[in-house]
């Protein structure tokens, strides 16, 4: 193989790989965008997972094609990576690798979730949150505190609901708290927030000019 065909041959590759990349954060860019124009609660969930999903990712191939992603690259291709000093530079990849989609929802929404409590009877859907918030917490990537004042929120609920006649399931708030993202939990959320901006650059970008193929030709093998 003669040189000049050596480097046709990495530049195809090269483009090959910006191109499976680029088809990755435009499927995640979807997602993110059918929550805007559809129902929040449901595509959260949905963006979770392909997060979670994408994260977990070592290689794919076809076309006789193999090609690596590992979450340590998708950390350190964020700006937020560079920026970070060396002990939380360290940190970043490891956090992302740890999380479950349920956890990635919960992390992306701190603040955004209603009042927040442990219920005597409560769903399948109010356990998982819960638990999502204890790994969260324990990892030191959010904080929970007892809050009696949203448990007072709660009970008031429950007293206008029952006045009312409206249907109260869960029972009875055992405990209430708040939640809040530490440092790392902050550097998580941008991490991947600047991902997903990514993928919406790579969406959104404005085509090349089309070109003479000759003109190509010519250009790869110089």
């Amino acid at each position: 193989m003669t040189h000049q065909t050596i480097r046709i041959s990495l530049m195809v590759w090269e483009r090959l790989l910006k191109s499976l990349n680029a088809a990755l954060l435009t499927a995640l860019l979807c997602v993110a965008l059918y929550a805007l124009v559809t129902n929040l609660s449901e595509a959260r969930g949905a963006i979770g997972k392909l997060l979670v999903k994408f994260t977990q990712i070592e290689s794919i191939e076809g076309f006789n094609v193999k090609a690596a992603f590992r979450v340590d690259q998708i950390a350190q291709a964020t700006p937020i990576y560079q920026a970070l000093p060396a002990d939380m530079k360290d940190m970043l990849p490891d956090d992302i690798r740890s999380l479950r989609a349920s956890w990635v929802e919960r992390l992306l929404y701190v603040g955004d979730q209603g009042k927040l409590c442990e219920f005597e009877s409560p769903s399948q859907k109010m356990v998982e949150d819960h638990n999502a918030d204890r790994h969260l917490s324990a990892d030191g990537l959010i904080t929970m505190r007892d809050s009696r004042e949203v448990k007072a929120q709660v009970l008031e609920d429950m007293r206008q609901a029952k006045a009312r006649n409206r249907g109260w399931p869960n029972g009875e708030p055992r405990s209430c708290y708040v939640t809040e993202l530490t440092e790392r939990g902050r550097n998580v959320k941008t991490a991947l927030a600047q991902f997903l901006r990514a993928g919406f650059a790579a969406a959104t970008a404005t085509p090349a000019a089309t070109r003479d193929p000759k003109t190509k030709v010519a250009e790869m093998t110089q």
